[in-house]
C-alpha cells in the first residue's frame, strides 16, 4: 500500500507508512480522531474510519461506542448566565440516562464546575496535568457522585493557565481527542478569547448559553461573528489571496460589521473558485445551538429566534435555536446546596426544562416509546436525587469565637458556629 498523509492538530504529516503511523499510534501522537488523506475519496477522513488503519485503534466489542464519542462545547458570550450549572446539568441528564459521559472544566480563568458538583477540592486539577507533561488527560479524571459521570477539574486562581500557552493547548487538545466516553462536555470560559474560541470550534456539538438580559444577547451575536472570522481564517489559511479579501473588509472588527459574511464570500470566486468552496463548506458545517436561560415571559423566546435571524442574516451561519431554561430560585439554592440543580428539585421549572431540551431537543428521542422511557428516566433522576450526598462544609470550617483576630470589628459574632465569613477558608488551603 502507498504511504498516507495524516494530519494531526491541523499539521499535515507524510506521507508516512503504515509501520510510522502505528508508531505515532503507540506514542499516542496520532489518535482514531485525527485524519488521514483517502486517495479514493479525494478527502480527509478521520483515521478509525480508514480501513488500512482500523486496526491500530483495536477491535474489542467494549470500544466501538467509546470510539465515537461526541465533543461538546458549552460557551457564553458574557459571564454570569448560568453556562456552568448548565453544564454540569447535561451531564447530570445524559449520564443518568447511562451514558458515560466526562466533563472538562476548561474555564482555566475562573473553574467553578466542580463547586457545582458539590466537590469542594478535587484530587486532581489541570495544574496536575501540565506539571506532569509526560501523563495522559486520563490519569487526572475523578469520579462525581453520579453514576457513569466522571469529570476533570479545572484549574482556580491559576495564573499559569489563565492565558495557556500554544503546546499547552495541543497538549489539551489531543489530550480531549483521547477521552473514552460517549458524551466528553467542556465547560468553557466566558468570552470571545482566541484559546475559548478555538476549543468552541473543535467539538463536534456547539452550545452557546444566552440570558434575555441586552448586553447578553449583543455579545451572544458577537461571539458568534469572532467564531466565523476564525473558522473562517482557518479554514482559508493556505489561500493567501481569500485571505486578504476577508482581512481587507475587516468583518471583525466590534460594531463595524460593514458588509454581510456573504457579501465577502461573493467575492472570492473570481480570485479563487476552492476557496470559496471550502469557506462555503465551513459556513454550512458549522451550526452552533442556542439555548435560551434565565426566561421570565414568553416575551423572552423571542430573543432566541432574533439571534438564528441575526446570525443567518449577517454571518451566513446556520444557528439552531435549542430551547429555554426558565428563570427559576431553586437554581439558585441548588448552586448555594453545592448540587446540580436536575438532581436538587427535579420537578422544579428549570429541571423539566433541562430534561426536555436535553431528550427531545438534543437527543431527538419522541414518539410513544419516548414517554415509557421518560418515567423510566424521571424515576432514575428521583433516584439520584435522593442519594445524592449533602455536602457540609462546615465540618473543617473556622469556628468563630472571642479568640478571633476580627472579634471586636466583627459584625456577626455567631459564636460557637461556623463564621459566616471564614466558613469556607479551608477549600482555600492545599
Amino acid at each position: 500500500m502507498e504511504d498516507l498523509l495524516i494530519k494531526v492538530n491541523e499539521n499535515t504529516i507524510g506521507p508516512l507508512s503504515i509501520k510510522k503511523i502505528e508508531k505515532l499510534v503507540q506514542q499516542g501522537v496520532l489518535n482514531p480522531r485525527d485524519l488521514v488523506w483517502d486517495e479514493a475519496a479525494q478527502d480527509w477522513v478521520p483515521a478509525r474510519q480508514f480501513v488500512a488503519l482500523q486496526h491500530l485503534f483495536g477491535n474489542s466489542k467494549a470500544e466501538p461506542d467509546f470510539l465515537h464519542n461526541k465533543i461538546y462545547a458549552v460557551a457564553s458570550g458574557k459571564g454570569g448566565v448560568g453556562k456552568t450549572v448548565i453544564t454540569a446539568a447535561l451531564g447530570v441528564g445524559l449520564a443518568t440516562m447511562g451514558s458515560a459521559v466526562i466533563l472538562v472544566d476548561a474555564d482555566f480563568g475562573g473553574a467553578n464546575l466542580h463547586t457545582c458538583m458539590g466537590i469542594l477540592k478535587p484530587q486532581y486539577n489541570f495544574d496536575d496535568f501540565y506539571t506532569h507533561k509526560r501523563k495522559p488527560l486520563t490519569d487526572f479524571i475523578v469520579d462525581t457522585p453520579v453514576r457513569n459521570l466522571r469529570m476533570i477539574s479545572g484549574s482556580c486562581g491559576s495564573i499559569t493557565l489563565v492565558n495557556p500557552n500554544y503546546h499547552q493547548k495541543q497538549r489539551l487538545t489531543r489530550g480531549l481527542q483521547t477521552l473514552q466516553a460517549n458524551h466528553i462536555i467542556m465547560d468553557l470560559g466566558a468570552g470571545s478569547d482566541f484559546n475559548v474560541i478555538d476549543l468552541f470550534l473543535l467539538a463536534d456539538e456547539h452550545l452557546l448559553v444566552v440570558s434575555t438580559e441586552p448586553a447578553s444577547i449583543q455579545e451572544a451575536f458577537g461571539f458568534l461573528k469572532v467564531c466565523a472570522w476564525r473558522g473562517l481564517k482557518r479554514a482559508l489559511r493556505k489561500h493567501l489571496e481569500a485571505l486578504e479579501i476577508i482581512t481587507a473588509e475587516e468583518i471583525n472588527r466590534p460594531g463595524r460589521l460593514q458588509l454581510t459574511v456573504d457579501d465577502v464570500l461573493k467575492k472570492m470566486p473570481a480570485v479563487s473558485a476552492p476557496a470559496y468552496s471550502i469557506a462555503k463548506s465551513f459556513l454550512k458545517s458549522f451550526r452552533p445551538k442556542i439555548i435560551l436561560n434565565k426566561v421570565q415571559q414568553k416575551e423572552d423566546l423571542d430573543e432566541g429566534t432574533a439571534i438564528v435571524t441575526a446570525a443567518a442574516d449577517l454571518l451566513s451561519l446556520n444557528v439552531d435555536y435549542l430551547g429555554y431554561i426558565s428563570f427559576d430560585p431553586k437554581v439558585s439554592e441548588s448552586v448555594k446546596n453545592f448540587k446540580p440543580f436536575l438532581l436538587y428539585d427535579p420537578k422544579s421549572p428549570a429541571a423539566q426544562d433541562m430534561a426536555a431540551l436535553i431528550r427531545v431537543k438534543l437527543l431527538g428521542k419522541k414518539g410513544f416509546r419516548e414517554l415509557i422511557e421518560k418515567r423510566i428516566w424521571q424515576k432514575q433522576i428521583a433516584n439520584f436525587a435522593y442519594t445524592y450526598p449533602e455536602v457540609d462544609f462546615t465540618n473543617n470550617a473556622v469556628i468563630c469565637s472571642d479568640a478571633c483576630f476580627y472579634w471586636e470589628k466583627c459584625e456577626f459574632r455567631n459564636e460557637g458556629r461556623a463564621c459566616p465569613v471564614r466558613h469556607l477558608e479551608s477549600t482555600f488551603k492545599e
